[in-house]
């Protein structure tokens, strides 16, 4: 045999055992990696049954918060209104009051004055 058909042979031969090894690798991979989907779907899978209940009572706790808020909201406005309709009727007798107050002095003070001219 020739030293070029040996090489040959030999090329030959190392590159089947590389494709070999290669091919085997390649399924080892494609084995690993179906293995790995499979964990991570089983994964997600209990994350989401774990999450689900706990989103339910996050929900239920905002829509409780959202309902103090707004009935906190509404009593504020009730005493807000309470508070300004009762500050309009005490301004408005106290103008009347402070106008008495001014023409109850003034009658004072012109009784008064009738008495000190004499």
């Amino acid at each position: 045999m020739s030293p070029v058909n040996a090489s040959l042979v030999a090329l030959l031969i190392v590159t089947t055992i590389v494709i070999l090894v290669l091919g085997i690798l390649l399924a080892r991979l494609i084995l690993n990696l179906t293995v790995l989907s499979r964990n991570v779907d089983s994964i997600a899978q209990s994350v989401q049954s774990e999450v689900q209940p706990t989103l339910k009572e996050l929900r239920e706790a905002a829509q409780s918060i959202n309902s103090i808020a707004n009935n906190a909201d509404t009593q504020f406005s009730g005493l807000q209104s309470t508070l300004k309709s009762m500050l309009g009727a005490s301004t408005l007798v106290g103008c009347k009051m402070k106008g008495l107050m001014n023409g109850l002095v003034k009658g004072i003070n012109f009784g008064l004055n009738l008495f000190n001219k004499k």
